[in-house]
């Protein structure tokens, strides 16, 4: 019943221990784990042993009172056993204890099960580091994309509030230089109001002079359409002789080109005749050679046969 009633108590303490891991995570994380780890670990290993001892005297207690009994055999018996099961540097037979045992036998197993207590306790807090790191790192990994996405939103305003700006700013010298070309134009359309009253008189005067020029002109024009009448006359006349001009050039460069064919042939005749009387000349100087030779060949022999 004795260490039944301590199996309890540890698995109480360290199940609240890691509640109290897994609640605040970040009060965990304020400094670094492996700085606070051997804080924790005494401050654990002492709270187990005051709550240890609690427990002793509170079952010295329960075993000196008259009557006392287990509530709940069957259930220690099988605590006993998964603890017998589990194995630690104690090798305690599970089974129903004496409620007589001596105090020597409960402080060794009071010892055996708070060095048990103490290695699982320190498993479980590396367990217990490790998760409350990876959910660090994963918190720290959300806040830090959450910040990246925050960050490239407002960097993505703060360049349209820029470019808005730079547009702004644009447009508002634009205005600015139509506002001061339109003063220019509106000084520069006074002026030209004046002038243009100054011209209106000027030309109310010019079209007097201008309506003097027209009946000028038309005087003029009259004269010049007879001019032209004439020239165009003369231009038709001129344009008849050249007409006639024309085909008898024509017909001049017709007769040329017969002449000149007629001239070819004769020239060619002419050409052939000279030949043909050339070849007459030079046939008649052959035989007029061979006879010549001929007859002195017969000289030479008549006188070779006087001679002989």
């Amino acid at each position: 019943m004795r260490i039944t009633q301590l199996t309890r108590a540890l698995n109480l303490f360290l199940l609240m221990r890691l509640l109290q891991f897994l609640v605040s995570p970040v009060a965990t994380a304020a400094t670094p784990l492996q700085q606070r780890r051997p804080q924790l670990l005494h401050s654990r290993s002492h709270a187990h042993q005051k709550r240890l001892t609690h427990s002793m005297d509170q079952m010295d207690e329960t075993c000196d009172t008259p009557g006392g009994s287990n509530p709940d055999p069957g259930r220690d018996t099988a605590t006993d056993m998964q603890n017998s099961k589990a194995g630690g540097k104690c090798d305690i037979g599970a089974g129903r204890t004496n409620a007589k045992l001596s105090a020597t036998n409960i402080a060794q197993k009071a010892a055996c099960d708070a060095e048990q207590a103490f290695g699982t306790q320190q498993s479980a807090a590396a367990e217990v580091a490790h998760m409350v790191k990876q959910q660090l790192a994963d918190r720290a990994d959300a806040a830090a994309k959450a910040a990246e996405a925050a960050l490239s939103g407002k960097q993505q305003v703060v360049e349209q509030l820029e470019a808005e700006l730079v547009e702004a700013e644009a447009v508002l010298r634009q205005e600015l230089e139509c506002i001061a070309s339109a003063q220019t134009n509106l000084n520069s359309a006074a002026m030209s109001a004046s002038k243009a009253e100054e011209v209106m008189t000027a030309m109310q005067h010019g079209l007097k002079i201008a309506e003097e020029n027209l009946n000028h002109a038309k005087a003029t024009a009259t004269g010049a359409q007879q001019d032209l009448d004439e020239k165009t006359q003369l231009a038709e006349v001129a344009r008849k002789r050249i007409e006639m001009l024309r085909k008898k050039h024509l017909d001049y460069c017709n007769e040329l080109q017969k002449i000149k064919k007629a001239a070819y042939k004769a020239f060619c005749a002419a050409a052939e005749a000279r030949k043909k009387a050339r070849e007459r000349r030079t046939a008649r100087s052959r035989r007029r050679r061979k006879r010549q030779q001929t007859a002195a060949g017969v000289a030479g022999v008549a006188g070779a046969a006087g001679a002989a």
